[in-house]
């Protein structure tokens, strides 16, 4: 059942980032990191959250193409035209999580992370198996909370948790461009 109702968020999830271009702004707004695998003209994040995996730290807004190449092929890979940019959005997909890029000029960023099992975590050690309790005692109080998500905003980006009772469901990383 748990597996059923991840499939459906997932399913749910890359349906309305392909769907959901209401989103009409022309303005970029770039977060600035840390990030050892982003070229040094990428926007990459100043402070927003950011997932880490095998040494290579994944921000929103951060020049996808060196993540991509430091990752390696994904299982599977899709594109469709980009809701957040005029262009091509590419999902990629990894066995644990899954990363959607927005083109802008002759580059793609990361747009959003989605984690999809419990054999990654947040770098605040929250993965699938943890307990709404567990994101509360990790981040705090979220900026909008619901029966059913905690969602917390960090430098313009979001950590979105969805759950299903007490149960994450999904844990994704968005760009404000994602809105």
């Amino acid at each position: 059942m748990k597996k059923n109702l991840l499939a459906l968020a997932m399913a749910l999830t890359m349906t309305l980032s392909f769907t959901a271009c209401g989103n009409t702004e022309s303005d970029t707004k770039v977060i600035e990191a840390d990030n050892s695998t982003a070229s040094s003209d990428s926007p990459a994040s100043a402070g927003g959250y950011t997932f880490e995996y095998k040494g290579t730290n994944i921000a929103v807004d951060a020049d996808a193409a060196p993540i991509i190449s430091a990752l390696g092929d994904p299982s599977e890979y899709f594109e469709s035209p980009s809701c957040a940019a005029d262009g091509i959005g590419k999902l990629y997909t990894y066995p644990d999580f899954q990363i959607q890029t927005y083109p802008d000029g002759d580059k793609d960023y990361v747009e959003y992370v989605l984690l999809r099992t419990d054999l990654v975590a947040t770098s605040e050690g929250i993965d699938l198996s943890s307990s709404r309790e567990d994101v509360m005692a990790a981040y705090g109080d979220a900026t909008t909370e619901t029966d059913s998500s905690l969602e917390y905003e960090k430098d313009g980006m979001t950590l979105l948790f969805l759950f299903d009772g007490d149960s994450i469901s999904s844990i994704q990383y968005n760009s404000p461009k994602s809105k």
